[in-house]
């Protein structure tokens, strides 16, 4: 992990994903039976945590107890040294006794609400599960014959018996970026966020769009702003549930601002006022969580 992708939040996943004993007849099933196998658990969007904050990894001896419905155990891989495996399950919420015996072990909280608490690689690990876990919730059915589809390769794709179809976890690309003039740079709002919540802008990359005309046009879209040149700055994966945040510098060509739909507000900051933002010190907007893309790209414009 390079220096940059260490202050990126969901990032540094640290598992190998064993991408090549997955094909091998059997190797899932001896994944399984290890004994020293850990088992990560996410119901919902809320993952089974400590009290200290850490994660609760159950062992596969609790499994008989739980009532774990498609896709069952997915495999997210071995640690490097050990070579211990790593699964995620999605207990069925309403089996009353595997309920409380995950509530013995720890309590669930909103995966988004610990963002800023977990480890850098227990919340990579965390965010490709909830990520995989949401993808195979949608995917039970082969969108080709309308088949039911079963789980292969321990998760990492879904494969229709009816027609032979292969389904792979998706992800969509985004755009967020952050517009700059001169000595300003362009922050937005929803009516949905907290008051006091602005970010730079984002929007999803459409078919036959690259990502400097995806960003070119979302920001047209938005705040009515010409962009000029567009340069990449990084990438987050952003799992709520499947999108790939690709983070990118844009120059504006313009500064007039014209609201759409989309938008409560939007306005030029200072870089002084971005530096009073991200210590908590501005008297009107709230400090961007650090670790995400949007608050990273401020930060490291604000330098």
């Amino acid at each position: 992990m390079d220096n940059e992708s260490a202050f990126i939040a969901l990032t540094g996943d640290p598992l190998d994903r064993c991408d090549a004993l997955r094909k091998q007849a059997g190797s899932i099933e001896a994944f399984r039976a290890a004994p020293d196998g850990l088992y990560l658990v996410l119901q919902g969007d809320e993952i089974l945590l400590q009290p200290d904050g850490t994660l609760t990894l159950v062992h596969a001896g609790i499994l008989p107890m739980l009532e774990i419905p498609d896709p069952g155990p997915v495999f997210l891989g071995v640690e490097q040294q050990s070579r211990r495996p790593w699964f995620v399950i999605a207990p069925n919420a309403g089996h009353a006794a595997g309920q409380e015996i995950l509530q013995s072990l720890g309590e669930f909280s909103s995966l988004r609400q610990v963002l800023a608490t977990l480890p850098a690689e227990d919340l990579a690990i965390a965010g490709r599960s909830f990520s995989l876990l949401q993808w195979h919730a949608t995917h039970q059915f082969c969108a080709g014959c309308g088949g039911n589809t079963n789980v292969q390769g321990g998760g990492e794709k879904r494969l229709c018996p009816a027609c032979a179809r292969e389904h792979f976890p998706r992800v969509d690309p985004a755009v967020i970026m952050l517009v700059t003039h001169q000595d300003q740079c362009l922050l937005g709002r929803n009516a949905n966020w907290p008051a006091g919540q602005y970010s730079t802008l984002a929007g999803f990359v459409e078919p036959g769009e690259s990502i400097e005309e995806a960003c070119r046009r979302e920001i047209r879209e938005e705040v009515a702003v010409d962009i000029g040149k567009v340069t990449y700055a990084f990438s987050q994966p952003w799992p709520f549930p499947h999108s790939m945040m690709i983070a990118l510098n844009a120059e504006a060509l313009s500064t007039d601002i014209v609201l759409e739909d989309e938008l409560e507000d939007a306005r030029w900051f200072s870089r002084a006022e971005i530096q009073q933002i991200l210590t908590g010190d501005h008297p009107n907007v709230l400090p961007p969580y650090p670790r995400a893309a949007s608050g990273v790209l401020l930060r490291n414009w604000a330098k």
